[in-house]
């Protein structure tokens, strides 16, 4: 019985490492993609795409050993709780991940550069759903569920420069001579990061259940 939960405890643990890891490389992504923004270098946006095959590998493999593990040592409690936040979490970074790697297509599919309109708006959510990323990993990795409260507040900060900086492009589109059909990228990625910020939400969420045993709406 003891060897069983050593066996249990230590492919757990290593399951949750993966979804740090997964976590870490969601940031870089994510923070790759904005630069590909930032410079329309669109060699690093390939980058980017092709990168996202390795995330999507790390989310699948951790889903299939959590079911493996659940199917095999039957947990209960508060161990299938861990391993249903496992899979759950991995499956809201590789989202985001998914978003990063849309972010970096839609920069190839910008026509016009320099850019006829204001991406500070768009780094600005950047910066802040990074800082949203790492606030949840370490909350996750160091189990800081308290601290994942304040994710709703900086997701609203990534909500009102979405509506913001989309109301400023559509806006721009009376008075512009080039770049009309900019504007529709520029407003896509400025979605893309708005639902990146729901997901790391996501992600605080699960950290909740977890401790609490029952699922908890951050943006309540």
């Amino acid at each position: 019985m003891a060897q069983n939960r050593t066996f249990f405890d230590t492919k757990l643990t290593e399951l949750e490492d993966k979804v740090v890891r997964l976590a870490n490389l969601t940031m870089r992504q994510t923070a790759t993609a904005i630069e590909v923004l930032e410079k329309h270098d669109l060699e690093l946006a390939k980058t980017v795409i092709e990168n996202d095959n390795e995330l999507d590998e790390l989310e699948l493999t951790i889903n299939d050993e959590a079911i493996l593990l659940i199917a095999k040592q039957q947990p209960v409690a508060t161990d299938l709780r861990r391993l249903i936040v496992t899979m759950k979490s991995a499956t809201d970074l590789e989202r985001i991940a998914d978003y990063a790697t849309n972010i970096a297509k839609a920069v190839t599919r910008i026509e016009h550069v320099p850019y006829v309109l204001d991406i500070q708006p768009l780094k600005k959510m950047a910066e802040q759903l990074i800082d949203m990323l790492e606030l949840a990993t370490r909350a996750y990795r160091k189990g800081e569920v308290s601290r994942v409260r304040e994710l709703n507040e900086m997701d609203r900060v990534i909500d009102d420069i979405n509506l913001s900086v989309i109301k400023q492009y559509i806006g721009s589109l009376p008075a512009m001579t080039v770049g009309t059909n900019d504007v529709y990228e520029f407003s896509n990625i400025a979605r893309y990061l708005e639902r990146m910020g729901d997901h790391v939400t996501n992600f605080g969420e699960h950290l909740i259940f977890l401790e609490k045993g029952k699922h908890y709406d951050l943006n309540q």
